[in-house]
């Protein structure tokens, strides 16, 4: 392990969670003090023996409380140098915790998937450079991997112009699903979705199917799905029309997905978001229908340096399990940068933060292939 001092104390809400416990054990091994947040703590102890008994030696304690009531007190007194969020859903939260550990002069990551919060989080960005903190907002697969990939497409075939960019993520069917994820994924489910870049009608969550085939996991079917991608990208990158979707590794669970949609499109009063567990737990029926393996792909139709058209598709295929370790990445990449003061002070959105080498270095080891090809 490398050797940090006690100034690099880690404070990780929702510490123990399907993508904060990958956080926790990668930021530990590198020597980090890890405080593991939650609201029980039995589920903290749980994880920091397992870490204990897998690697000797890590720095580990739990700091349960419920963030929502106790955070401005708990930040004086663990007085932690990083606060990484982990706990979603964001779609129903403001950013008002954020606000809270900027003012305590803790550097900052989330893994923000709401366009509304990390729109809220560039009202934090004075604050940040006041406090000369660091704050980096939606430091997962989207904006994080999906810019980067981009970014290497636009270098490596010298893109001048993207005319069409279609991007979708579609999980394991047999990897864990977080509540958080679930209740994020039923917010927006049938209901309007705000325009985006390219957007010339009025989408709807979980509609608008389309089928992808990937090169080994098969096909999937893909629906709207929000990312904070549909509002940033077109900042960095010279774009006509964007498209995000996300779609099930079970289509039959998929379909039922886009049947609920329909109905909150007519307007029946469905409180899905209140039924999440229990949705949660239905979703895992079908679990025998599909496998551990999932994906990510990039479809671009695009200008070259010459204005020749040209069209590619950038696949990412992680076998075996390994596609919840993808969205922690970001996190712990960016921890080092902020060690290493590689960022300047304020609120950065994750875009072009990470290169595609550096990402997939950060996967290395995994079960995790990529693919670019070109379509005549």
């Amino acid at each position: 392990m490398n050797d940090r001092t006690d100034h690099q104390r880690i404070l990780i809400l929702g510490g123990y969670g399907t993508f904060g416990q990958r956080i926790t054990r990668a930021l530990a091994k590198q020597g980090y003090e890890v405080l593991v947040n939650g609201r029980h703590q039995a589920s903290a102890q749980k994880l920091i023996q397992r870490l204990r008994i897998e690697h000797p030696g890590v720095r580990l304690s739990a700091a349960c409380f419920d963030i929502h009531q106790h955070l401005e007190a708990q930040l004086k007194r663990l007085n932690p140098w990083l606060v990484i969020h982990t706990s979603g859903p964001f779609q129903t939260q403001h950013a008002d915790i954020a606000e809270m550990i900027l003012s305590a002069g803790c550097h900052y990551i989330d893994l923000a998937d709401s366009r509304q919060y990390v729109k809220q989080m560039n009202n934090l960005d004075g604050l940040a450079k006041q406090q000369q903190v660091t704050a980096i907002t939606g430091a997962s697969t989207v904006p994080a991997l999906s810019s980067a990939v981009l970014a290497w497409l636009q270098k490596n075939h010298q893109i001048s112009h993207f005319k069409h960019i279609q991007m979708g993520i579609t999980p394991g069917q047999k990897t864990p699903r977080g509540l958080a994820t679930t209740r994020a994924v039923l917010s927006y489910l049938g209901k309007p979705l705000e325009p985006w870049t390219g957007s010339l009608r009025q989408r709807h969550g979980w509609m608008d199917t389309y089928l992808q085939n990937y090169p080994h996991i098969g096909r999937r079917l893909m629906a709207n799905c929000e990312a904070p991608d549909l509002d940033l990208l077109a900042d960095h990158f010279s774009l006509d029309e964007l498209q995000f979707s996300a779609g099930m590794g079970s289509k039959v669970l998929h379909l039922l997905m886009w049947l609920t949609a329909g109905l909150v499109r007519t307007g029946l009063p469905l409180k899905l978001e209140r039924r999440a567990a229990f949705l949660l737990k239905i979703s895992h029926w079908f679990d025998v229908l599909g496998t551990e393996d999932g994906g990510m792909h990039v479809n671009i139709s695009a200008l070259d340096a010459d204005g020749k058209e040209i069209k590619l598709q950038w696949f990412l295929e992680a076998f075996a399990g390994c596609g919840p370790q993808i969205p922690a990445v970001p996190a712990i990449l960016l921890t080092e940068k902020i060690h290493h003061q590689a960022l300047n002070s304020g609120v950065h959105p994750c875009v072009n933060l990470l290169t595609l080498d550096e990402y997939l270095n950060g996967l290395s080891g995994l079960n995790i292939s990529t693919r670019v090809q070109v379509i005549e």
